[in-house]
């Protein structure tokens, strides 16, 4: 299996990284703490991690199904699950949202594949925005103003770009009567994306960010844990002002699978609020070990289900939207 130059670049960033960010905390601070994990603690954050895997899967199928002809939800199930194990451990150009689009197609057209999967991940940040940003306006205990600013501006542009996606006869129209954008050579190819991308209603949009809310609340009781496991009393509010602005930095595509700038954002953020930088990292890297099990049982279906030509009953009985 070929590893493009792009993607052995992006190891090497988080390999970069997680040395200067070991660094900086001290090493042996950070093994201390790691070897202080309770195994208990950690078996109940990998069980409310996979609980929101679950609910993830739940909030595509219901993108989905909002464009007609919906895909069985343990399809999709399966699919995020495969995904994980791609992401975790083949940096190759086969990344898990790629797998997921490309076994998605044949049932939904390319477009419409990359705009649910697109739309997924942006609804998900869209939930703890507004969890991070109800608690910035209402009760952010003493995070400091720069960070909350942050938050704010993080959280009013997602919200932004997800109102958008409900506004495609508007954005259509403003960009195809340029003609930069009617001359460019994929610009038939540009514009069924466009199209699919904001082709939601704003209930559809609604229904998937609503069910991101226990979605976050997943993500922020499985961090919230690991640090009881690690021994660690750390506020629970400072986990729900700093996810959206983890979740945001994570996804840029400049490192393996976020390795090394979760931890480096991890730490940066938390040492804000006088939380220890080894302390920190720490629940980093055991939030990875989460997601590399998660990817390990995506490896073992993957196998299993035969990922090329997994059987499809459409008629299986689908979860109803509410």
């Amino acid at each position: 299996m070929k590893l493009k130059p792009t993607n052995l670049i992006k190891i090497l960033v988080s390999l970069i990284l997680l040395i200067i960010v070991i660094a900086t905390v001290g090493a042996e601070n950070l093994f201390d703490a790691l070897r202080g994990i309770d195994l208990g603690w950690f078996a109940l954050a990998l069980a409310i991690h996979l609980i929101g895997v679950g609910i993830r899967a739940y909030r595509w199928w219901l993108l989905i199904a909002s464009l007609g002809a919906p895909v069985p939800f343990g399809r999709l199930l399966y699919l995020y699950m495969v995904g994980t194990f791609f992401n975790t451990f083949l940096p190759t150009g086969i990344g898990g949202d790629v797998v997921k689009i490309i076994e998605l197609a044949p049932d939904r057209g390319g477009a419409h594949a990359f705009s649910t999967v697109f739309t997924d991940r942006l609804t998900g940040i869209l939930g703890s925005s507004l969890i991070a940003l109800a608690v910035a306006l209402v009760d952010p205990a003493d995070v400091p103003r720069d960070v909350l600013t942050a938050v704010v501006i993080v959280s009013a542009g997602i919200l932004f770009g997800v109102l958008a996606l409900t506004q495609g006869k508007f954005i259509n129209r403003a960009i195809w009567r340029t003609r930069f954008f009617s001359n460019l050579p994929f610009a038939g190819r540009l514009r069924k994306v466009l199209v699919a991308l904001t082709s939601y209603s704003v209930g559809a949009i609604a229904r998937s960010t609503l069910v991101s809310l226990p979605f976050t609340a997943t993500l922020i009781a499985t961090q919230y844990v690991l640090s009881i496991g690690l021994g660690l009393r750390i506020d629970t509010r400072y986990f729900i002002l700093f996810t959206p602005l983890i979740a945001l930095t994570q996804v840029l595509p400049i490192s393996f699978n976020g390795l090394g700038v979760r931890e480096g954002t991890f730490g940066v953020l938390f040492a804000s609020v006088g939380v220890a930088g080894s302390d920190a990292v720490a629940v980093s890297l055991l939030y990875y070990v989460l997601r590399v099990l998660t990817g390990l049982l995506g490896g073992v279906l993957y196998v299993i289900g035969n990922l090329r030509h997994p059987p499809i009953d459409r008629q299986t009985d689908q979860p109803t939207p509410t």
